[in-house]
């Protein structure tokens, strides 16, 4: 799987894909990765990212989801998506282990 094939899958799983999504978790997760601000300064502060002059927010968080994904190869795609939607990572036989959200990603196209 490539960078932007995890992203678009993750995208879809999230939202359905939607640029705009509305908010979610209470008001903490926006757009269509539905991510949390604190998760976004705290990876791309990580990986050294910063917005690009007139970037979008879609773009500047895709960039911060291909280099999650690719922070974490030694894992498999469905634990790092598990990763990103539980926020730390998680086994197919650990209890916090959300299935539907595994089977959702697994078959997003």
């Amino acid at each position: 799987m490539t960078p932007f094939e995890f992203a678009h899958r993750i995208a879809v799983v999230e939202s359905n894909n939607n640029p705009n999504a509305p908010l979610g978790d209470d008001g903490r997760a926006l757009g269509r990765f539905q991510v949390h601000p604190d998760w976004l300064f705290d990876w791309s502060a990580h990986f050294h990212l910063t917005p690009r002059l007139m970037e979008t927010w879609d773009s500047f968080v895709i960039r911060v989801v291909e280099a999650f994904y690719q922070s974490h190869t030694t894992m498999m795609d469905v634990e790092i998506a598990m990763y990103f939607h539980l926020g730390h990572p998680c086994k197919p036989t650990d209890s916090d282990w959300d299935k539907d959200y595994a089977e959702r990603f697994t078959n997003a196209a």
